[in-house]
Protein backbone atom coordinates (compact mmCIF):
# COMPACT_ATOMS: atom_id res chain seq x y z
CA UNK A 1 0.00 0.00 0.00
CA UNK A 2 1.15 3.97 -0.79
CA UNK A 3 0.71 6.29 1.43
CA UNK A 4 -0.34 9.13 0.65
CA UNK A 5 3.31 12.11 0.29
CA UNK A 6 5.41 8.77 -0.69
CA UNK A 7 6.73 8.60 -4.03
CA UNK A 8 5.77 5.62 -6.29
CA UNK A 9 9.08 3.85 -6.73
CA UNK A 10 11.54 4.21 -10.11
CA UNK A 11 11.80 1.08 -12.11
CA UNK A 12 15.17 0.21 -12.68
CA UNK A 13 17.85 1.11 -15.67
CA UNK A 14 17.58 4.05 -18.21
CA UNK A 15 14.28 5.95 -19.08
CA UNK A 16 13.22 5.14 -22.09
CA UNK A 17 14.30 6.97 -25.40
CA UNK A 18 17.63 8.08 -24.08
CA UNK A 19 21.22 6.54 -25.19
CA UNK A 20 24.12 5.02 -22.87
CA UNK A 21 26.97 7.11 -21.53
CA UNK A 22 29.08 5.81 -24.06
CA UNK A 23 27.40 6.16 -27.40
CA UNK A 24 26.57 10.09 -25.94
CA UNK A 25 30.52 10.32 -25.92
CA UNK A 26 30.82 8.70 -29.24
CA UNK A 27 28.45 10.93 -30.58
CA UNK A 28 29.59 14.34 -29.38
CA UNK A 29 33.20 13.67 -29.45
CA UNK A 30 32.19 12.85 -33.27
CA UNK A 31 29.91 16.29 -33.80
CA UNK A 32 33.26 18.10 -32.61
CA UNK A 33 35.31 16.72 -34.93
CA UNK A 34 33.18 17.66 -37.98
CA UNK A 35 30.46 16.20 -39.83
CA UNK A 36 28.90 12.68 -38.92
CA UNK A 37 29.13 9.59 -41.36
CA UNK A 38 25.24 9.68 -42.47
CA UNK A 39 25.63 13.19 -42.84
CA UNK A 40 28.77 12.88 -45.25
CA UNK A 41 26.81 10.34 -47.18
CA UNK A 42 23.98 12.98 -47.37
CA UNK A 43 26.27 15.43 -49.01
CA UNK A 44 27.63 12.80 -51.78
CA UNK A 45 24.10 11.97 -52.31
CA UNK A 46 22.71 15.70 -52.88
CA UNK A 47 25.79 16.34 -55.45
CA UNK A 48 27.59 18.99 -53.07
CA UNK A 49 30.79 19.81 -53.91
CA UNK A 50 33.12 17.52 -51.80
CA UNK A 51 37.07 18.59 -50.73
CA UNK A 52 39.51 16.02 -50.25
CA UNK A 53 42.82 17.15 -48.67
CA UNK A 54 46.25 15.58 -48.70
CA UNK A 55 49.37 16.18 -47.01
CA UNK A 56 52.40 15.53 -48.98
CA UNK A 57 55.00 13.63 -46.73
CA UNK A 58 58.06 15.51 -47.95
CA UNK A 59 57.37 19.00 -47.95
CA UNK A 60 54.30 19.15 -45.37
CA UNK A 61 52.51 20.73 -47.57
CA UNK A 62 48.76 20.41 -47.54
CA UNK A 63 46.79 20.19 -50.90
CA UNK A 64 42.91 20.34 -51.79
CA UNK A 65 41.35 18.87 -54.65
CA UNK A 66 37.65 19.64 -55.16
CA UNK A 67 35.29 17.14 -56.97
CA UNK A 68 31.84 16.80 -57.89
CA UNK A 69 30.43 13.40 -56.84
CA UNK A 70 29.26 11.22 -60.27
CA UNK A 71 25.48 10.18 -60.96
CA UNK A 72 26.46 6.35 -59.78
CA UNK A 73 28.42 7.54 -55.87
CA UNK A 74 25.51 9.78 -55.46
CA UNK A 75 23.03 6.83 -55.64
CA UNK A 76 25.04 4.23 -53.85
CA UNK A 77 25.36 7.06 -50.82
CA UNK A 78 21.83 8.18 -50.96
CA UNK A 79 20.94 4.30 -50.29
CA UNK A 80 23.52 3.74 -47.46
CA UNK A 81 22.05 6.95 -45.86
CA UNK A 82 18.59 5.77 -45.79
CA UNK A 83 18.73 3.52 -43.03
CA UNK A 84 19.65 6.71 -40.84
CA UNK A 85 16.87 8.95 -42.84
CA UNK A 86 13.88 6.53 -43.03
CA UNK A 87 13.24 3.27 -41.30
CA UNK A 88 13.00 -0.38 -42.78
CA UNK A 89 9.50 -1.58 -42.82
CA UNK A 90 9.62 -5.14 -41.67
CA UNK A 91 8.48 -7.69 -44.08
CA UNK A 92 4.71 -9.34 -43.55
CA UNK A 93 4.61 -12.76 -44.66
CA UNK A 94 1.31 -13.31 -46.28
CA UNK A 95 -0.39 -16.66 -44.93
CA UNK A 96 -4.15 -16.20 -46.55
CA UNK A 97 -5.38 -17.65 -49.54
CA UNK A 98 -3.14 -18.48 -52.32
CA UNK A 99 -5.41 -17.77 -55.42
CA UNK A 100 -5.89 -14.48 -56.85
CA UNK A 101 -9.20 -12.87 -56.08
CA UNK A 102 -10.90 -14.31 -59.51
CA UNK A 103 -10.39 -17.58 -57.95
CA UNK A 104 -12.10 -17.06 -54.83
CA UNK A 105 -15.78 -18.27 -54.11
CA UNK A 106 -18.11 -15.87 -51.60
CA UNK A 107 -18.14 -18.94 -49.19
CA UNK A 108 -14.09 -18.70 -49.06
CA UNK A 109 -14.64 -15.26 -48.34
CA UNK A 110 -17.12 -15.40 -45.65
CA UNK A 111 -15.13 -18.00 -43.98
CA UNK A 112 -11.72 -15.27 -44.44
CA UNK A 113 -13.42 -12.46 -42.98
CA UNK A 114 -15.06 -14.21 -40.04
CA UNK A 115 -11.75 -15.74 -39.25
CA UNK A 116 -9.90 -11.91 -38.69
CA UNK A 117 -9.95 -10.12 -36.14
CA UNK A 118 -11.39 -6.60 -36.27
CA UNK A 119 -8.83 -4.17 -35.67
CA UNK A 120 -10.72 -2.49 -32.63
CA UNK A 121 -11.25 -5.36 -31.09
CA UNK A 122 -14.93 -5.38 -30.84
CA UNK A 123 -15.18 -8.75 -32.00
CA UNK A 124 -18.43 -7.10 -34.45
CA UNK A 125 -19.06 -9.03 -37.46
CA UNK A 126 -21.47 -7.38 -38.77
CA UNK A 127 -19.71 -6.19 -41.63
CA UNK A 128 -19.99 -9.38 -43.05
CA UNK A 129 -23.66 -9.72 -44.53
CA UNK A 130 -24.87 -13.05 -44.67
Amino acid sequence: MQVMNEQPKRKPGRPPGTINKTSAMVIERASASGMLPHEILLSFARGERQVHRTEDPQTGEVKEIGFWPDPDMRVQCANYAAPYYAPKLAQVQHKGVQKSADQVSDDELRRIATDIEPIDGSGRDDVIDG
